[in-house]
């Protein structure tokens, strides 16, 4: 849906885009799921979002199930790059 062609002219519009103050992606740990097969190919793509949100805008990923693994995939998929992380582990107990 975020790289449909109705948010790529809402992303384009400078408008929208002063009002934007955060990308937020729950269920994160879908995107390494569902982004390698049919289901949701597009999920690998989300980090092409960022070119339309600039760097002052956070991206936020939530998600409760994510192992070192798919926590990598993430960042990369995400283009978090070398910005500054804030993470908390509670642990699945």
């Amino acid at each position: 849906m975020a790289l449909s062609p109705r948010f790529d002219a809402l992303f384009k519009d400078g408008k929208f885009r002063h009002w934007l103050k955060a990308v937020i992606v729950d269920e994160a740990h879908c995107i390494d799921e569902w982004g390698d097969d049919d289901f949701c190919p597009l999920y690998r793509q989300l980090n092409q979002l960022r070119p339309f949100t600039g760097q002052e805008v956070p991206f936020l990923a939530c998600t409760a199930t994510c192992q070192t693994q798919t926590f990598n995939l993430l960042w990369d998929t995400l283009g978090y790059g070398n910005r500054p992380f804030w993470g908390i582990d509670v642990g699945c107990d």
